[in-house]
Parts: C-alpha cells; structure tokens; sequence
C-alpha cells in the first residue's frame, strides 16, 4: 500500500470513532449525565416582594373607562407624581435588599450570619412594603376625594379586579 492510502485509512479509523461521540455531544442534556446540574442543586432562600398594586397608577391608566374630566385628570397626574417621589426611595432599597438576596445554588450551608441578614433583609422589605402601602392609602384617599360616586365604584371595581391577578402573577407595581 502507499504512504498515502495508509494515512486516508488511518484518519478515516480515527474520524469513525469521533464522530459519535461528537455527535452525541450535541444532544441537549446529554453532557450533564450523572452529574449534578444547576437546576438540581439546592438553592439558597430568596427575598420575594409580595405584588403592590397601587390605585393611583390605575386610575390614571382607566381614565377613559372613568370617566375623568381634565381638572380631575390633572389633579390626579399631581398626586400620582407625588407617591411616585414618595415611594422611589423606598422602591429602590427594596429592589436592591431582593437583589442582594436573590436565590442562588448553595454550595455549603449558609452561615448563622448569613441567616440573622436574611432574616434581617425580610423584615426590612416587609417594613417597606408597608410604607409603600401606607402612602398609596394616603394618595387614594386623595383621589377618591376627587372622585364622583360612580368614579369611586368602578375605581374599586378595577382595583379589585388588579388585586385578584395581582394574587395569582406575582410581584407588581401596577
């Protein structure tokens, strides 16, 4: 045989026996076989934000079903601007604590210490949700004075109606 004949044989044995292996490679899921995959890892408790819905926000969404005339729409747009200031603080400590603890795969059990923070972060976000909440009652209250009797009933209407999808979609600012 000649030299070349002999090497094409020789790398054709050697692709006979790659190509498999590479094609099984490309399989979805098949490089982690009997390996433990992220997703099974056990992860580290998370900081979840239970949904706010706030009233203001939706009123000035439902002006046309309201019925809004433009005093009314102007006067809520200036009290809608005020929670927003009010709350943005607020907002955005919440959403760097739930970063901070956001869930994670846990290598090694967490520490006393990393327990007493999250704890810690938990009773921090509830503390601010709650001002959050107290200050969208004190603008709703607001608005609501703005409102007609008829305006008020649809309001709560929607409102109740954002509440129950607000229970069953998770976290929100709506």
């Amino acid at each position: 045989m000649r030299p070349t004949w002999k090497l094409a044989i020789v790398v054709g044995a050697a692709l006979a026996t790659l190509i498999p292996s590479l094609a099984v490679g490309q399989i979805p899921g098949m490089g982690s076989i009997g390996r433990r995959v992220p997703s099974a890892l056990k992860r580290e408790p998370s900081i979840e934000v239970p949904p706010t819905i706030n009233i203001v926000n939706l009123v000035v969404e439902h002006r046309q079903d309201l019925v809004l005339s433009d005093t009314q729409f102007v006067r809520i747009v200036a009290i809608k601007r005020a929670l927003d200031s009010t709350n943005a603080p607020l907002v955005r400590r919440i959403d760097s604590v739930q970063r901070l603890f956001k869930s994670s795969p846990l290598f090694t059990q967490p520490s006393p210490a990393h327990r007493d923070s999250l704890s810690a972060g938990k009773a921090l976000v509830k503390e601010m949700t709650a001002d959050i909440d107290d200050n969208i009652a004190d603008a709703k209250d607001k608005v609501f004075a703005l409102l007609t009797t008829p305006q008020k009933e649809r309001a709560e209407q929607i409102e109740d109606k954002a509440r129950k999808a607000g229970a069953s979609a998770g976290r929100g600012r709506s």
